[in-house]
């Protein structure tokens, strides 16, 4: 018998109903003894609907990344959302969902009807040590690096749906001994949002990731054992995966923790890997040390540093806050295959860019660092980021192998409050990248500035109106051998309200 699949177009609402079914399902089910709830909070519920409307004007609704020539259009994005926080006795699920509808006025692209959110439920199964969390989340990423997506203009950006279901188990033995398990598995769509509708491009895969860790606290002297178990998918365009995954990956490691002073803990770790990467088998000794830092709730510092079959890997963040000022340092180098999930991007917060389509990779090394500094006065508040993103191929003989790439990025954000109800804001970010083909050795260089000024005011306690203009000047080489120059002035107006 014939089978039909679901349109990807409305699968969101199918996601997003398998992740708050079983919380509304948890909090009907609720049911304590009284001597317990007699002092426990209330379940509570929020939904909350959202409407917003943004009217734009653009010189360029092609986009300056396209080779299209410039196109003037009007764009109009109308979003109806639901931001969602409900507390019961045994579960709780936080986020918000929505869906924009974008039309462009004289047609230089087509109608879309984009979903972006995220959605996070936990759930205790058995005395607040087995459960379920499970989300669901939706995103538009850039294709071209260096460059952001935009609520206005969608062209040469890919839909990311995630839905992940991860059953766990945690018990804390005592004040110093814990154990955690956890399975994880990931469903992933991507869609590219074409010029055109019938160049659009589905990839569907799965991703895996499990573990399990036992961890004796250090009063001077503990250890933690751990084992994991990553698997990432090769996609394919048809919608199918490939047989050969692009990275599969077993670990098993001993870690000494020695607590020189009890703000201070470090030691070294051992254990040992056997990973597939693009069908070829690696396996070896894992090594490295791990450093752990917290002087006091406002400063804190977290390091492993770690040599693998796929050669040094670490992770390193760093953080300090004081009344008025916000540091951060975070450094990160892995092998991974698919693009990282990210937030939403704003005018507010940078990162390196990454390709967004997970069937341009493949196996890679991926390195980002990056510094964030906040400065937060009574009337005005500066964020100032900067950062730089590069990835390699992890497996030079792979027939088709991923391009290399390397982006530094540079943003800063002023936010003036004007009167308690209106802010004045103001952003620049610039970027610049390469992009190197492994095959040719082709070196094609990109560089990207965007500029922002807006003004939003509050009409009443749930209303709020937004204007403001934007622009932005890309240099790239990717169309001819000399350097091309693309730009876009727009300006926007809108209206949100949350009921």
């Amino acid at each position: 018998m014939a089978t039909t699949r679901p349109d990807w177009r409305v699968r969101p609402f199918l996601l997003a109903g398998a992740v708050c079914w079983p919380c509304l399902h948890a909090f009907a089910q609720t049911v304590e003894p009284a001597s317990e709830t007699a002092s426990a909070p209330k379940p509570a519920t929020r939904i909350q609907p959202t409407v917003d409307l943004l009217l734009t004007a653009t010189n360029n609704a092609n986009g300056t990344t396209s080779t299209a020539p410039a196109r003037k259009d009007v764009i109009l994005s109308t979003s109806a959302g639901l931001i969602v926080n409900t507390q019961g006795a045994n579960a709780h699920a936080e986020g918000q969902w929505r869906l924009t509808s974008v039309k462009y006025a004289r047609s230089t692209q087509p109608s879309r009807v984009l979903p972006s959110g995220q959605i996070d439920l936990h759930t205790d199964l058995y005395r607040k040590e087995a459960g379920v969390d499970a989300s669901v989340s939706s995103e538009q990423l850039a294709l071209t690096p260096g460059t952001q997506p935009d609520a206005a203009n969608t062209l040469d950006t890919t839909t990311n749906t995630r839905l992940s279901l991860s059953p766990f188990y945690t018990r804390q033995f005592d004040n110093d001994s814990s154990l955690l398990a956890r399975l994880k598995r990931t469903w992933i769509h991507s869609e590219t949002n074409s010029s055109q509708s019938s160049n659009a491009v589905n990839d569907n895969g799965t991703e895996d990731k499990h573990d399990i860790r036992w961890e004796r606290r250090p009063a001077r002297l503990g250890y933690a054992l751990e084992a994991t178990y990553s698997k990432s998918p090769v996609f394919s365009s048809a919608g199918s995966q490939q047989n050969n995954t692009s990275l599969t990956r077993r670990t098993a490691t001993a870690s000494l923790l020695y607590a020189v002073t009890p703000e201070l803990v470090i030691g070294p770790i051992l254990g040992h890997e056997s990973s597939d990467a693009e069908g070829s088998s690696l396996s070896g000794v894992v090594r490295g040390a791990d450093l752990r830092w917290q002087p006091n709730e406002h400063t804190q510092l977290k390091s492993v540093l770690k040599h693998s079959v796929f050669g040094k890997e670490w992770e390193l963040d760093a953080s300090r806050k004081t009344p008025w000022t916000t540091f951060g340092f975070n450094s990160r180098r892995s092998a991974e295959t698919l693009a990282p999930q990210s937030t939403t991007a704003s005018t507010t917060t940078t990162s390196a860019s990454s390709f967004a389509a997970a069937n341009t990779l493949g196996a890679v090394a991926r390195e980002t660092t990056s510094g964030r500094m906040n400065f937060i006065g009574r009337r005005d508040g500066i964020n100032l980021s900067a950062g730089l993103s590069r990835t390699t191929p992890l497996i030079d003989g792979n027939a088709l192998p991923p391009p290399k790439t390397k982006e530094y990025f540079f943003s800063a954000e002023l936010i003036h409050k004007l009167t308690p109800l209106s802010n004045l804001t103001g952003g620049l970010r610039w970027t610049q990248g390469t992009t190197t083909s492994t095959i040719t050795n082709v070196v094609t260089p990109s560089r990207d500035f965007t500029a922002r000024l807006g003004f939003s005011t509050k009409l009443m306690s749930d209303t709020t109106a937004t204007m403001g203009l934007k622009r932005q000047i890309t240099h790239n080489a990717s169309t001819t051998p000399t350097e091309t120059t693309a730009s876009e002035s727009a300006v926007y107006i809108g209206l949100g309200h949350r009921f």
